[in-house]
């Protein structure tokens, strides 16, 4: 059964944020554990993981993401960039797997013009690299579809298909994001729609190794290519998308998700993101 989250607010102790959520009735829980438009990734210490932990046991242990600062770019030209980007990732899911995190969500960046087939190589090297100094034992690298402006990669299902099939790493997966999809051309504006997209996702990418969605309304229409999200079923008055923007997407079991609750957390610098979950199944050799 598909699990109901949403993104926290983490300010004052990551361990504030499970209380947060179940206040807000979220059965998964998103959060930035560093301002995301800021370098660094999550300092720990023996007091700050043995009271997450504390409050992970205390309130369920509902799964938890990490979601990595907006700057990371594995794609570019520039190597001091993909170089930061790589220790900032791999910081992130090291502490992830120290914490009990389930994962880090992350976006690849842009190639800057380049195209996606000349900078792949170069991401799949960063990612091998971040998997290597990390070495988590549970916690996943999960990469987010984007809206695919200024030649950021993972806009189209093949790119992100190509990236997993380059890895060939099970703790590597998928972050769905309905916004984004719709953003980068992807339908979704009536339950036809949805379900063709849904149905590509699962052809092109495959559904097994998609652990998160991210169910956001879309401020832009179809194919902007402008990641601006809103609240599912809330939209401009005029708005280009017309008839059937109110349709909530449907996941793989099939139910809708619900509407928006009006006290969830406000994500910093936007609106609230639903996060959709679904637990990965067993892995062999995996601690659940």
């Amino acid at each position: 059964m598909p699990l109901l989250g949403a993104h926290v607010d983490s300010s004052g102790g990551l361990h504030l944020s499970f209380e947060r959520a179940q206040a807000m009735g979220a059965e998964a829980i998103q959060i930035h554990p560093t301002p995301p438009g800021f370098w660094g990734s999550p300092k720990l210490d023996e007091g700050r993981i043995s009271t997450f932990k504390a409050a992970a046991a205390k309130y369920g242990r509902p799964p938890f993401y990490f979601h990595a600062v907006y700057l990371i770019n594995l794609a570019g030209d520039d190597p001091t960039l993909r170089q930061r980007s790589e220790s900032t990732l791999a910081g992130y899911l090291k502490a992830a797997d120290e914490l009990g995190v389930n994962g880090v969500i992350f976006h690849t960046g842009s190639h800057k013009g380049a195209g996606f087939d000349a900078r792949l190589p170069s991401i799949l090297e960063h990612i091998r690299k971040v998997l290597e100094r990390a070495d988590p034992k549970t916690a996943r690298l999960l990469i987010e579809n984007n809206a695919g402006l200024g030649g950021c990669v993972g806009a189209r299902f093949e790119e992100i298909a190509r990236m997993l099939d380059g890895v060939k790493d099970p703790r590597v997966g998928v972050c769905f994001d309905t916004c984004h999809a719709f953003a980068s051309g992807y339908d979704e504006r009536t339950p036809a729609e949805v379900a063709q997209t849904i149905d590509e996702l699962d052809r092109v990418v495959g559904l097994k190794h998609v652990e998160v969605i991210h169910c956001n309304d879309s401020v832009t229409g179809l194919g902007s290519n402008r990641d601006r999200h809103a609240n599912i079923g809330e939209r401009p008055p005029v708005h280009p998308r017309g008839p059937g923007s109110r349709r909530r997407p449907r996941c793989r079991a099939g139910r809708r998700a619900p509407p928006p609750r009006r006290d969830l957390e406000v994500r910093p610098g936007g609106p609230p993101q639903y996060s959709r979950h679904r637990r990965p199944e067993p892995r062999r050799g995996w601690r659940r």
